[in-house]
């Protein structure tokens, strides 16, 4: 390995005891305070100076993770990473693995690592290039709080530090992907991490949404949102829906029609009349009620629809089969977005929407998702919406700091 901020390794050696053998590592001596060491003096680094830390290390393993084969550290804490007094970051302890296993929890010394720093995969022997992020992850996240990240609360299986921390929405959305429990719904290398980081591209992320039988997909990335809401499809209630209503509409304007080709004219109309009006008048309903419910299927089935949010505006399209509507709108005259009951019952039940709420008028969405659905779009509509503010209004700060 040559890197600029890697010790050179110059030899090693092992030593013989009764109980084990020991190896040693013979390297450069550096200058400096490991990370932990510095926290410990009471130091307490800014988003800024955190950041500098973590690009310099993304560098280090962009470097590791390109070698052929790729060098995985698997023990990234903030005890292996040394902070000089001109602020250049040293990552150390490639070769210290039995001290480390000695020194963590091991199921029949199948894994490397340190319990908190420690990816999940880890935990059954594997390692993989976004292990060491995650371990980066980590570190960054005792820089923030001053505790172990196994101190810190946890939300299904993934470390829930956002309460913890104060950070822009930008560096808490890095921090979430770097730290995901599967290895899989990481970056996918420490340049992806690292162009992120720096704003070289955006971060496109899915966001997860777990309940049986959803389809709805929601992109986000740091300045846009983006939720498609798929056609709910021709389901079997639907199927036989259809064609009960296919044979009303059948019966209904079969009889429609001989009666008008058997009232052809004016004469056998006026006789025929009085005594059929009564089912005629029972046809045209149920016809017009068959058509209806046809259409309704129809529209329940191959409606699908699209919510695009940007820092500057917002548009709604919906679809169905060849006619479609777009409104379009400014984000900062949102005033609102809200579960809205349209107060409206179709077979007994009542009709709730999404709906987003603008100077102007509300605009509906996300009719036939189950409640469940809904609340979780609305939430992360809302939070999208409030990390925006948050953006502009730091802006606004910095812009008063620079006049």
């Amino acid at each position: 390995m040559h890197h600029p901020q890697i010790p050179k390794y110059f030899n090693y050696f092992y030593i013989d005891t009764e109980q084990d053998r020991w190896f040693y590592l013979i390297s450069e001596l550096l200058s400096g305070n490991s990370l932990a060491t510095w926290i410990e003096k009471g130091s307490h680094p800014t988003e800024i100076e955190i950041k500098d830390i973590a690009i310099q290390i993304l560098k280090i393993l962009s470097y590791l993770h390109r070698l052929n084969p790729p060098i995985i550290h698997r023990d990234i804490k903030p005890q292996n990473i040394i902070l000089q007094p001109d602020g250049k970051i040293y990552l150390v302890d490639f070769g210290a693995v039995q001290d480390i296993y000695r020194h963590t929890m091991s199921f029949s010394g199948t894994f490397v690592g340190t319990i908190g720093y420690m990816p999940p995969e880890q935990l059954q022997g594997k390692a993989y290039c976004a292990s060491d992020l995650y371990s980066l992850g980590a570190t960054l996240l005792y820089l923030l709080t001053h505790r172990s990240p196994d101190e810190l609360p946890q939300k299904r299986m993934k470390i829930d530090f956002r309460s913890c921390v104060e950070i822009s929405p930008e560096f808490a959305d890095w921090l979430e992907v770097i730290l995901e429990p599967m290895w899989e719904d990481r970056f996918k290398s420490a340049t992806e991490a690292l162009n992120v980081l720096t704003n070289k591209s955006e971060m496109i992320y899915d966001v997860d949404f777990r309940v049986k039988g959803s389809r709805v997909t929601l992109k986000k990335t740091p300045s846009s949102l983006i939720v498609n809401i798929p056609p709910r499809g021709f389901r079997v209630q639907d199927f036989f829906s259809c064609l009960f209503n296919l044979f009303l509409v059948g019966w209904s304007g079969s009889y429609i029609l001989s009666i008008m080709f058997y009232s052809a004219s004016i004469e056998r109309m006026l006789d025929f009349l009085p005594m059929h009006s009564i089912f005629l008048v029972v046809s045209i309903v149920v016809l017009g009620f068959g058509f209806s419910k046809i259409a309704y299927l129809l529209w329940c089935s191959a409606r699908k629809s699209q919510i695009k949010i940007s820092q500057n505006e917002f548009l709604i399209h919906w679809d169905f089969l060849i006619f479609s509507k777009e409104v379009k709108g400014k984000t900062v005259d949102i005033d609102k977005i809200a579960i809205n009951n349209m107060e409206i019952e179709i077979q007994g039940k009542s009709i709730i929407n999404c709906g987003l709420f603008d100077i102007r008028k509300a605009y509906q969405f996300g009719f036939l998702l189950e409640e469940v659905e809904q609340e979780w779009l609305i939430a992360e509509i809302q939070d999208f919406l409030e990390q925006l503010k948050f953006q502009e209004s730091l802006k606004k700060t910095d812009k008063k700091l620079l006049d």
